[in-house]
């Protein structure tokens, strides 16, 4: 038969092994918990990186597409100055002109009914017909895409 020293003894164990269990119990809780932070921060991070991509994605796009409005600009004058040219060589060189910045998006504003802030812009006004419809228009304007390179100058009616 065993002596009392012997149950104090395994009495004593087996509280250092359940005090041991319940230290590696809580343990295994914290890191469970870190686990699962850093998922949730690979997750966050992992959409962040989504974001990022589509946003360089759109910005690379957007600059591919209006890469070419600074020389278009530049261009834009010497169009002008060919508009009311006659002679064949220079109507040549100016549709030519006009394929090149067409294969660059460019497209002519050609709106000639109600006036629009955002693509026209107004430099008169004279008697005559619907209000604020456009009456005559002074200069081309231009856009790429949704985008207005250069408003298109116009003369608006007052109105009746």
């Amino acid at each position: 038969m065993p002596n009392v020293s012997y149950y104090r003894s395994l009495k004593h164990s087996l509280s250092e092994c359940s005090e041991r269990v319940k230290v590696l119990e809580e343990n295994i809780a914290e890191k469970e918990k870190t686990i699962q932070e850093m998922k949730e921060q690979n997750l966050r991070f992992s959409a962040d990186l989504d974001n990022f991509q589509k946003r360089i994605s759109e910005e690379s796009m957007k600059l591919s597409k209006y890469a070419s409005e600074r020389i278009i600009r530049e261009l834009l004058p010497v169009l002008d100055s060919l508009e009311n040219v006659k002679d064949e060589g220079t109507l040549a060189i100016k549709r030519q002109i006009e394929q090149i910045l067409q294969k660059e998006g460019l497209v002519a504003i050609d709106d000639n009914s109600k006036f629009d802030p955002n693509r026209h812009e107004a430099i008169g006004v004279e008697d005559g017909g619907e209000a604020n419809t456009i009456k005559k228009v002074v200069r081309r304007g231009y856009a790429i895409g949704d985008r207005v390179i250069r408003p298109e100058l116009v003369i608006l009616n007052r109105g009746d």
